[in-house]
């Protein structure tokens, strides 16, 4: 066999093993067919919460589904919520937390960078440049809505 017969040989066998891999890791592991499936609240719904046990205090938030849900006020209107996109957006990781204390989100891990955000969404520390995505908030008797 030629030296140029080998070396396209060794590519195709390659490229197959390849294809064969990802094929082998793509769908299984789950017996959950659908493993996001999406929040209720219908529609375009990113995240649904009930009042009546979630978010009871100022200063309580939640990461879920892309999305950092703080209440910042008292009332359970939708004025009392911040919603804002949980994807930090220096580097792309999930923030870690809201800090009651400082008021601020947080992306500390796993990204580890330390850029911080405020309730608006607005870079409070960087070396994130850009804010964070605002989503609207709605609250119907005890069920709040992220869309």
């Amino acid at each position: 066999m030629e030296r140029r017969d080998f070396v396209a040989n060794l590519g195709i066998t390659l490229a197959l093993a390849c294809t064969a891999g990802l094929a082998a890791c793509g769908g299984g592991g789950s017996d959950n067919p659908n493993p996001n499936p999406a929040p209720p609240g219908g529609g375009n719904a990113r995240l649904s919460v009930n009042l009546n046990n979630e978010l009871m205090a100022v200063g309580d938030a939640k990461i879920s589904g892309g999305v950092i849900l703080i209440r910042t006020g008292s009332g359970n209107t939708s004025a009392d919520f911040a919603a804002l996109s949980s994807i930090c957006t220096h580097q792309g990781c999930t923030v870690s937390a809201y800090n009651k204390t400082s008021g601020l989100i947080e992306c500390n891990a796993p990204c580890g960078h330390g850029s911080r955000y405020a309730t608006s969404g607005a870079v409070n520390t960087g070396p994130a440049a850009n804010p964070l995505t605002r989503y609207t908030v709605t609250v119907s008797g005890n069920i709040l809505t992220v869309s």
